[in-house]
């Protein structure tokens, strides 16, 4: 019988690489204030957090019944995204130990990211950090459509690595995602998933893990965390 091997790992962006949670919320909650709605960060925490922006103003819509159609949603959205662009502008911090963690996990197995964020910020991001090397594809929120919980972003991602190098059928695919929604896409997508982050458990317990961040990941962490659901690893 063939022995598993790790092939890639795919993560999320936004949390579980670069601490965005400051800035994603300052952008979303000051663009709202400026249409007279104030929410609360047990409001943003509850509709928010972890989800595409579009997701992100849907949900407060549904929360406070606001009347927004799709070109409502889609125009608050852009502007948001440009007040988030603006911040990461002025610079972003990596989560502690993410890049030592990439460093590792590109010497182990195909790395990409799969992210809510727009493409163009995480490659100014990555490129700041000198891990352009890393990375064997990067699809951002422009790349894939419908977004997370949809399986499409993933869906993508595979895609480009299959064109590059098939993934052997003993290949395992692993995501590292911050939030429901992701959690859920990986899943969909058909790949294993550990949630990254201080999550509710009712969040955490729809992956397969939880790490409390990717600060001394490495693949063999990786490969112990998945491996205990009854794979071999090689």
């Amino acid at each position: 019988m063939q022995r598993m091997a790790l092939d890639a790992v795919l993560m999320e962006f936004d949390g579980v690489l670069v601490d965005t949670t400051a800035s994603r919320r300052e952008a979303l909650t000051s663009v709202l204030a400026e249409e007279g709605i104030v929410i609360s960060e047990s409001e943003y925490r509850g509709a928010c957090a972890g989800r595409s922006t579009t997701d992100a103003v849907r949900g407060v819509a549904r929360l406070r019944q606001l009347p927004f159609d799709e070109t409502d949603v889609d125009l608050i959205a852009l502007r948001i995204e440009r007040s988030f662009s603006s911040h990461l502008g002025k610079g972003a911090m990596m989560v502690d130990g993410a890049r030592e963690a990439v460093e590792r996990l590109a010497g182990r197995a195909r790395l990409g990211i799969v992210s809510r964020a727009s493409r163009r910020d995480i490659e100014f991001i990555v490129s700041l950090a000198r891990l352009d090397h890393a990375f064997s594809c990067i699809i951002g929120s422009e790349d894939a459509y419908p977004q997370k919980p949809s399986p499409a972003p993933y869906l993508a991602a595979l895609r480009r690595l299959e064109r590059k190098r098939p993934i052997p059928a003993y290949g395992v695919v692993i995501a590292l995602e911050d939030g429901l929604d992701g959690i859920r896409s990986a899943a969909s997508a058909g790949l294993r998933c550990v949630a990254v982050g201080d999550l509710p458990a009712d969040v955490a317990m729809e992956a397969e893990a939880l790490l409390a961040s990717v600060t001394g990941l490495d693949a063999d962490t990786l490969v112990r965390l998945i491996g205990r659901a009854g794979e071999s690893f090689a």
